[in-house]
């Protein structure tokens, strides 16, 4: 923030100025704001700036997805813990199709669950479609298979898969309007000149 009143772009000053952070920030030792003191700025200790616009990413879908991180690992191994005991610990498994979808789910799934987390927190809109067309077209037939198309399944296989399915479709929302922000700030920022 500048001072008003100015003429010469040399003259204006910033009307903040922060020179560190920690105890030892340019204020008084009773960390009154009455009598500021200047602090050195050396090499090491640089200049802590403002951000220029305001952080548009999504707190819902950063808590989705952490926590979505656990469960997919936690879905994975009751998936195939219920894989084997439904085989009885056979080499071959008679649905031909669920090792197939346990492969795209291991294959799939940390790279939606990383293009979601790395999206929506470094506010990258390719990154958050791709995390949301994943889940659309990837995750969600996945579940849906385990839920109901697999042979023999059981009430653990549809109990873990709709909660599995319901957290998937909470985050297909959440992607959608992060990515809605998101757009809606860095055009915002675009039009008004700003850098990103």
């Amino acid at each position: 923030m500048r001072r008003r009143g100015s003429d010469a772009v040399g003259d204006a000053k910033p009307v903040f100025s922060f020179t560190g952070a920690g105890l030892d920030d340019g204020w008084g030792p009773s960390g009154d704001a009455a009598a500021p003191r200047a602090a050195p700025v050396s090499p090491r200790r640089p200049r802590v700036r403002m951000a220029h616009r305001a952080v548009a990413s999504d707190v819902t879908l950063a808590m989705l997805v952490s926590n979505n991180v656990y469960f997919s690992a936690c879905w994975w191994v009751a998936t195939v813990a219920s894989t084997f005991a439904k085989t009885n610990g056979a080499r071959r498994d008679f649905d031909d199709i669920r090792p197939i979808m346990i492969a795209m789910f291991m294959l799939f799934e940390p790279a939606r669950l990383y293009a979601g987390f790395a999206g929506n927190l470094q506010e990258k809109v390719p990154m958050l479609l791709g995390f949301v067309a994943l889940s659309v077209f990837v995750a969600i037939p996945v579940l849906a298979f385990f839920w109901f198309a697999q042979e023999q399944a059981t009430a653990f296989d549809r109990a873990l898969n709709t909660v599995a399915v319901l957290i998937v479709l909470a985050e297909v929302v959440a992607g959608a309007n992060a990515t809605r922000k998101v757009l809606n700030a860095q055009s915002l920022a675009f039009f008004q000149g700003d850098e990103t």
